[in-house]
């Protein structure tokens, strides 16, 4: 069966387990949950189940098998409601989504990525400097970019970036995974969303980053939506409501950040919500630089091997690629040090050499491919995947 098909059964039988749970039925809540969990354990070791779809399936039936063994071992106290009396998730407890700190970052944490840095300062932070609001009035009143989408290919830093951002306006920030938002049953994903905006409005400065915002809010007509439809709509609803709000001496910005910008709905793009969206591209040659010299000047390395020899090498890479290379090639000569020293008892003055550099970039799969890369120059151009393969072609 299709793996929409399978979601749908699945969430009208959550739907039924909460009734048997507002009921206190006890057979309905043991024949129902033992059938979720039935229907989870047969989609999950399905290998043609996404995996965001399996997780959704093991989160809800965690839920469903904390709720049996509660009931197991307190069988004379009825099933509780949550807080607002929906009667949701049974065991809903609300979660502090914004730190509690101010990260002590700003744009020079940043590496590379320089028009990244110059639009976010165009858009947000100038704005908000006083010899630069009258310009400002002037050519776009009221209307600040402060809801903001950033996309490009994994790795590239984009929550590092939001994390700059928060630390140079002085704001507190929810770093919002997708998948904590889905960690429960039916219901539960909206309320979390609602708590994220709520807990917001309470603070005078903050930002909302939403990460891999795709697996929430992807386009409505497509079947990879049907069982997030609702969180969609309470999102939007849940943003429009808060910039609504926000009183003069508030700062309230919204961030997103998807490696899959096409599949998101279109209403999360149009005027007034994700309008401002920036590019996060692959590091340029000299920002390649710049990460290997965080790991190469700290690690006893031959004379060739430098930083311009490796950032040529890892021309295509995202810096989380980059940095993860660095630690596995530093791994090879330590592997001969440990070695040396169990067969004769002492060190032997390894070095990174050009080898161990050729046999990790070898053997790295490097995450970034040129499908990939095309689908987000099809992207920016506005047009699909597949009209720009066929322009390709005819221009070759």
């Amino acid at each position: 069966m299709a793996e929409a098909s399978m979601i749908s059964i699945f969430n009208s039988k959550v739907n039924a387990f909460n009734e048997a749970v507002n009921a206190s039925d006890i057979d309905a809540i043991c024949e129902i949950g033992a059938e979720m969990l039935r229907i989870a354990l047969e989609q999950c070791s399905n290998p043609n189940v996404s995996t965001t779809i399996k997780d959704t399936y093991r989160k809800q039936c965690s839920a469903v098998i904390s709720h049996l063994v509660r009931y197991a071992k307190q069988p004379s106290i009825s099933v509780a409601h949550s807080g607002d009396g929906d009667g949701i998730d049974p065991y809903y407890s609300e979660k502090k989504w914004f730190s509690d700190e101010v990260p002590k970052l700003n744009f020079t944490n940043i590496i590379g990525v320089q028009e990244v840095k110059d639009a976010f300062m165009v858009d947000v932070v100038a704005p908000l400097r006083p010899e630069f609001q009258a310009v400002y009035h002037k050519f776009r009143g009221d209307q600040l970019g402060t809801q903001i989408l950033l996309y490009g290919p994994p790795g590239t830093g984009k929550t590092h970036i939001v994390k700059c951002l928060a630390g140079a306006l002085n704001c507190k920030i929810a770093v919002v995974q997708t998948s904590e938002v889905l960690a429960s049953v039916v219901g539960v994903a909206e309320k979390n969303m609602r708590d994220i905006f709520a807990q917001a409005a309470e603070l005078d400065r903050c930002i909302i980053f939403l990460d891999e915002i795709d697996s929430i809010c992807s386009d409505r007509s497509s079947d990879d939506s049907r069982h997030t439809k609702s969180i969609l709509t309470t999102m939007l609803t849940c943003m429009d409501g808060f910039m609504k709000t926000k009183k003069p001496n508030q700062l309230r910005i919204i961030v997103a950040a998807t490696n899959l910008p096409w599949k998101l709905d279109p209403a999360l793009k149009r005027g007034g919500r994700f309008e401002t969206q920036i590019y996060v591209p692959l590091p340029d040659l000299e920002a390649r630089k710049k990460l290997i010299a965080l790991d190469l000047d700290h690690l006893p390395h031959a004379a060739d091997v430098t930083e311009g020899y490796l950032a040529q090498k890892l021309d295509g890479y995202a810096g989380a690629d980059i940095r993860a290379i660095m630690k596995q090639i530093a791994n090879e000569p330590l592997r001969r040090e440990v070695i040396n020293i169990m067969n004769n008892g002492c060190e032997r003055g390894e070095v990174i050499t050009l080898e161990d550099c050729g046999k990790v970039i070898k053997s790295y799969i490097n995450g970034v491919t040129n499908e990939m890369l095309l689908r987000f120059k099809a992207y920016d151009m506005g047009i699909s995947y597949e009209e720009l393969i066929l322009k390709l072609k005819r221009s070759d």
